[in-house]
C-alpha cells in the first residue's frame, strides 16, 4: 500500500506525534510524509529513513493568508502529492489546507488522526470550527485518541463503524536531550507544562499552592509555556518567590530540562481531551495529577501512575500533590509504573499497527 502522510504544522506535539508516526510507519508500508519545511524538528524527519517531501508553506500568520488566498503553496502540494500516486493519504493532524488539498483527491482514501473533537474553551473560532467539520466529513475513516468522544462524532452523523480508537503514544523523542541517567530526584517542584490558554486550568492550580505551601514549605513551582498572564496577577504575588515562570515557547532541545527537574507533573485543566503532556511525563518516569475530565482519565490511571481529582477544586489539587510531594516512594513507584504502562500500551510500533489498520481498511 503507498501510503502518503501530510504533516503541515510547524511547532510543538504535533510535530513530535507526526513524527513518532512515521518513522513507525516507516518500518510496516511504502511510507512518503509531505511535511512543512518549517517543521520545528525538520532534521529528525530527514534522519527516519524514509521519503520526505518537505514543501514550503509559511513562517508567520501574514505569510499563511497570503499563501491560502493566493492558491500557489496548497496547490503545489496537492501536485506534488499526486505524483506519488497515493492508494491512501493519512493526516495525523488537521491542518487549515486539509480541506483544500483533499479536495484534489476525491476518490482516494482519506485517514485522519483528530486530536480534539471538541474544541477547547478559547479555541471556538468559527472558522477553526469549519476547517475541522470540512476535514472530518471528507475522511473516510477518523482516529481519535480517546473513546470517550466516540459519542461526540457519532451525534455529528459519523458512522461508529468509521471511527477507530487508537491512544496517545508516549514521547521518547525528547529524552535524546536528557541528561546522563541520575537515580529519581528527591526535589519538591511541580511543574505545569505547555502552552497556556483558559481550559488548561492555572488558575486553579495557583490557588491551590498555597494550600500546598502550608504542608510543604520547600515546594516549588515550574510554570513553563507560551501564553498570556495577565489574568494571574495577583496570583502570582501570592506566591511569587515560590514560582519559576518561564513564558515563552519552549524548542524541543528544552524540554528535557524541565521534566528533569520535577518530582510531578500537573494538569489542572477544566476540560479535556486528552494530553500530549502526560506521555512526556511518563516517558521521563514521572506521576501525574490531573483532573478527572475528558479523555485525562483514560491517560492517568488513578492511584497507580498519578491521581484524578475534581475539576476546578484547588483542595483536592493540593492534596493529591502533597502526597506525592512528602511520599517520595510512592511518587516513585507511580512513575514507573505510567513509564511501563507507556511502554507497554503506548508503543508506536503497536500504535502504527492500529493506523495502518486503518488506513487498510479505508480501502474496504
Amino acid at each position: 500500500m503507498r501510503l502518503v502522510l501530510i504533516y503541515l504544522g510547524r511547532l510543538g506535539g504535533g510535530a513530535v506525534y507526526s513524527l513518532e508516526v512515521a518513522r513507525a510507519l516507516g518500518r510496516k508500508c511504502d511510507l512518503t510524509a509531505v511535511i512543512s519545511a518549517q517543521v520545528e524538528n525538520l532534521n529528525a524527519w530527514k534522519e527516519l529513513g524514509i521519503k520526505i517531501i518537505a514543501v514550503p508553506t509559511y513562517k508567520n500568520a501574514g505569510e499563511f493568508i497570503f499563501s491560502t488566498l493566493f492558491l500557489y503553496r496548497w496547490w503545489r502540494i496537492a501536485l506534488k502529492i499526486k505524483q506519488l500516486k497515493p492508494e491512501v493519504l493519512y493526516y495525523p493532524m488537521i491542518h487549515f489546507w486539509t480541506p483544500l488539498i483533499n479536495w484534489h483527491f476525491p476518490h482516494i482514501p482519506k485517514v485522519i488522526t483528530l486530536h480534539d473533537p471538541v474544541l477547547h474553551l478559547g479555541e471556538r473560532n468559527p472558522l477553526q470550527k469549519f476547517i475541522q467539520d470540512i476535514s472530518t466529513g471528507q475522511a473516510t475513516r477518523l482516529i481519535i485518541l480517546s473513546r470517550i468522544f466516540e459519542d461526540c462524532l457519532i451525534s455529528k452523523g459519523i458512522a461508529r463503524s468509521k471511527i477507530d480508537i487508537i491512544p496517545h503514544g508516549v514521547f521518547s523523542y525528547y529524552k535524546k536531550w536528557k541528561k546522563k541517567h541520575t537515580p529519581f530526584l528527591s526535589s519538591k517542584n511541580i511543574l505545569f507544562f505547555g502552552r497556556i490558554t483558559p481550559y488548561k486550568g492555572l488558575k486553579v492550580l495557583l490557588r491551590s499552592f498555597p494550600l500546598i505551601k502550608k504542608k510543604v514549605p520547600e515546594a516549588k513551582l515550574i510554570i513553563a509555556g507560551s501564553g498570556n498572564l495577565k489574568q494571574y496577577g495577583k496570583l502570582f504575588r501570592d506566591c511569587s518567590d515560590d514560582i519559576q515562570i518561564v513564558n515563552r515557547w519552549i524548542p524541543e532541545e528544552d524540554v528535557a530540562s524541565f521534566f528533569e527537574q520535577a518530582r510531578l507533573v500537573v494538569l489542572p485543566y477544566t476540560e479535556a481531551t486528552q494530553s500530549g503532556i502526560v506521555p512526556i511525563a511518563y516517558a521521563f518516569g514521572l506521576p501525574v495529577v490531573a483532573t478527572d475530565t475528558g479523555g485525562l482519565r483514560e491517560q492517568v490511571i488513578h492511584g497507580k501512575t498519578g491521581y484524578l481529582v475534581p475539576p476546578g477544586d484547588p483542595n483536592s489539587m493540593a492534596e493529591a500533590c502533597i502526597k506525592l510531594l512528602q511520599e517520595e516512594e510512592t511518587a516513585r513507584k507511580m512513575g514507573m509504573a505510567g513509564y511501563e504502562t507507556a511502554i507497554k500500551d503506548w508503543n508506536w510500533d503497536v500504535i502504527a499497527e492500529k493506523i495502518l489498520y486503518s488506513c487498510q481498511q479505508s480501502r474496504s
